[in-house]
């Protein structure tokens, strides 16, 4: 699988059925669909992320009443309901990619306000190894986020991952997905 861009990520994590926090993509000047998308989603904090480039602005705590403030400046962005409402539940967050050869590559913090931006910046753990590897056995909750890529076929991808210790998103489970990366 190659995925090439932010947009061939978000199709493909619908496409999969993998879990997600209730995300809609927006373009510039669609008020009307941002409110409906508030309204079906009710939540103290969301996330906004530009979609048109990678590395581009992403804002994890904005709450309601300031969504259009902090939208100005975008053309192509992604409204989710944000994992900063769900801080006390956080276990683990970053990114992973297990190859078909058996590597490991994880970066990862425990840290329960981070994101994966902030675990990349920071992490608690960031190591390249195999399945075997009794390094692994250090990692809480890593067994968790392994049984979750085997199970949706994620090999040779990056996958952006946050764990919870309650089931949170559209498919109510404890693992969420971000993002995916191949190409880009």
């Amino acid at each position: 699988m190659v995925i090439k861009n932010k947009m061939e990520s978000i199709n493909v994590i619908n496409k999969l059925g993998l879990n997600k926090f209730p995300e809609q993509l927006f373009k510039k000047n669609e008020n009307d669909k941002i409110k409906k998308f508030t309204k079906k989603y009710p939540a103290k904090y969301y996330a906004i992320r530009d979609r048109e480039k990678p590395g581009g602005v992403f804002k994890l705590k904005v709450e309601k009443d300031n969504i259009f403030d902090e939208i100005k400046n975008y053309n192509l962005f992604s409204i989710n309901v944000s994992s900063a409402n769900y801080v006390k539940n956080q276990l683990l967050v970053g990114e992973i990619e297990i190859l078909s050869n058996n590597e490991v590559y994880l970066i990862a913090s425990t840290n329960p306000e981070y994101s994966v931006r902030d675990a990349l910046k920071n992490p608690t753990y960031n190591l390249k190894t195999n399945v075997f590897s009794k390094k692994l056995n250090n990692i809480k909750h890593f067994e968790e986020i392994y049984s979750y890529i085997i199970k949706n076929e994620l090999k040779d991808i990056i996958v952006e991952f946050a764990l919870f210790d309650i089931n949170v998103g559209i498919n109510k489970e404890s693992v969420i997905i971000y993002e995916l990366r191949t190409n880009y």
